[in-house]
C-alpha cells in the first residue's frame, strides 16, 4: 500500500488515475449508444482509424490524440455521407477495409517501425498529459449534458426511429451527434487502453449491465457504475501487481460480464419456477 501511495505522488500515475475514473464513468454512455443503435461494425472502423492516426502521428512527429480525433471524426462524416444511399453498417465496413489498407500502405511507405505501431495498439493511461485530461474532461461533460438534456428524444429514437420522426424528433441530427461523440470517445479511449482493448471500457460494461437493466435509464446508470468500478479496481490492481493496466482492465471486464450473465441466468430461472 505504501508503494501505491508513493506512486500516486508521481504526475503520470496521478494523471492516469484521474483519466481512468473519468473515462470509466463516461465512456460506457457511448457504449449504450453503440449497442442500442447496432453500431458494432462502426467501432471496428474507428479502431482501424485510430491505428492509421497513430502511424501518421509517429511518421510526422505529431501529437497523437488530436490526429486520431480529427481522423475518426472525418471517417464518421464520410461514413454518414456514404450511408445515405444504403446502410451505415455497409458504409462503415467499407471504410474499415479502406482505413486498414491505408494504414498498411502508409506504414510501409513511411517506414514506421512495428514496435511503434504496437505501442499505439496497446496504449497506456500513464501516457496522458495535462492537455489530454482537459480534452477528456470537456468530452465527458459534453457527453453527460447531451444525454441529460436530450434523454427523452434519444429514448424515442432507441425505441423506434420512425415513431420518433413522426413525433417531430430530429432523428438524423441526433444520429450525427451520437456518431461524432462515439468517434471522440473511441479516439480518447485508444490512449487509455489501446485500439485493441477499446471494448473494455466502452462495450463490455454495457452488455454486462444490460443483462439485468430494467430500462434505458437503468442501463445508463448500471453501465456507468460498472465502468467506474472497473476502472478504479483495475487501475489499483495493475499498480499493486505491476501489471499492464489495459490487460488487467480487460480481464476484470470479462469477469464482470461473466458474473452478470450468471446472476441474470439464476434470476431468470427463479422467475420461471415462480
Amino acid at each position: 500500500m505504501d508503494r501505491v501511495l508513493m506512486l500516486l505522488s508521481l504526475k503520470p500515475i496521478l494523471y492516469g488515475l484521474v483519466g481512468m475514473l473519468i473515462s470509466g464513468t463516461v465512456f460506457p454512455i457511448c457504449g449504450v449508444i453503440i449497442v442500442r443503435n447496432n453500431l458494432m461494425p462502426m467501432r471496428y472502423m474507428l479502431m482501424h482509424g485510430v491505428i492509421l492516426g497513430g502511424i501518421i502521428s509517429v511518421s510526422f512527429s505529431l501529437p497523437l490524440l488530436p490526429v486520431t480525433i480529427a481522423l475518426c471524426v472525418l471517417l464518421v462524416l464520410i461514413m454518414v455521407h456514404m450511408g445515405k444511399e444504403g446502410s451505415l453498417g455497409s458504409s462503415s465496413t467499407a471504410m474499415m477495409v479502406a482505413t486498414m489498407a491505408l494504414a498498411s500502405l502508409f506504414s510501409h511507405i513511411s517506414g514506421v517501425p512495428a514496435k511503434d505501431t504496437l505501442e499505439v495498439l496497446w496504449g497506456s493511461p500513464f501516457a496522458l498529459t495535462l492537455s489530454d485530461l482537459f480534452i477528456l474532461f470537456f468530452l465527458a461533460i459534453a457527453t453527460l449534458l447531451y444525454i441529460l438534456i436530450f434523454f427523452r428524444p434519444l429514448s424515442m429514437i432507441f425505441f423506434d426511429r420512425e415513431v420518433a420522426m413522426s413525433m417531430g424528433v430530429k432523428v438524423e441530427r441526433h444520429n450525427l451527434v451520437m456518431l461524432l461523440l462515439t468517434a471522440l470517445v473511441v479516439s480518447v479511449a485508444m490512449k487509455m487502453v489501446g485500439a485493441l482493448l477499446i471494448d473494455t471500457l466502452v462495450i463490455l460494461p454495457v452488455i454486462g449491465a444490460g443483462k439485468r437493466a430494467k430500462g434505458l435509464k437503468d442501463l445508463f446508470l448500471r453501465s456507468t457504475f460498472t465502468g467506474f468500478i472497473l476502472s478504479l479496481s483495475g487501475y489499483f490492481i495493475s499498480l499493486y501487481l505491476n501489471l499492464p493496466t489495459s490487460g488487467v482492465l480487460a480481464i476484470i471486464s470479462v469477469g464482470i460480464y461473466a458474473l452478470e450473465s450468471i446472476i441474470a441466468s439464476i434470476t431468470n430461472r427463479r422467475k420461471i419456477k415462480c
